[in-house]
């Protein structure tokens, strides 16, 4: 998948992040669960995020690389919104890190799953490609932010496991999404077509679907 960035490689990452960007805020406006958590000198937020929905897409027919940029980049709007209009900065410059680390997964892990051969690979692959993330996640909550925000740590903890489950959530429907999106031929050949100088997509997906 992952070949040397063309122009057309760059304006898809860029595209994608830009997407991820409007997923992010527009999902985010849609549906708050808890638009401010008060935690000691800060506070954090919750609210349904799918910018990761871009991030996937960009993994799948660009590679880690692909996939970690884009994630990086269409973090902005979710930093922005969790973390330095919170007054928090760790999670400000932690989140987009964690997405970049889902994409670059993501990335990975795709090209050997059987993305487009077997139907609910996708639902899969978006749960195992957002555990590096989640632990990430929960090394900032309990490690970090309890002394940078005066948090106590049974406070963050809670709030962290809430931020995991509602992740997970989100990683089972963008995989849905996913399923949807790779069974569309002209979605897969407008996607492939950026990508010329990387491992051609063409032969797996044409493989027939497998009920797994």
């Amino acid at each position: 998948m992952a070949g040397k960035f063309s122009s057309k490689s760059l304006a898809f990452v860029a595209l994608m992040a830009a997407l991820g960007n409007v997923l992010s805020f527009l999902s985010m406006q849609l549906a708050p669960i808890a638009p401010s958590i008060p935690v000691g000198q800060g506070s954090v937020s919750l609210a349904f995020d799918l910018s990761h929905l871009t991030t996937f897409v960009a993994a799948i027919f660009g590679g880690p690389v692909v996939g970690g940029f884009t994630g990086l980049i269409g973090g902005f709007v979710a930093a922005f919104e969790f973390g330095f209009s919170k007054g928090n900065v760790i999670t400000g410059i932690g989140l987009p890190i964690g997405k970049a680390l889902t994409g670059v997964t993501a990335g990975l892990l795709f090209s050997r799953i059987g993305i487009f051969s077997r139907k609910y690979a996708p639902i899969i692959g978006t749960a195992l490609s957002y555990i590096p993330e989640a632990i990430f996640t929960v090394f900032l909550f309990v490690y970090v932010l309890p002394p940078f925000l005066g948090m106590p740590v049974f406070v963050a903890q809670a709030v962290v496991t809430q931020i995991i489950v509602k992740a997970y959530v989100e990683m089972v429907v963008m995989g849905l999404i996913l399923v949807g999106f790779m069974s569309n031929a002209g979605f897969v050949a407008s996607c492939m077509a950026m990508f010329p100088g990387g491992r051609s997509l063409g032969d797996e997906a044409k493989k027939p679907e497998s009920s797994g």
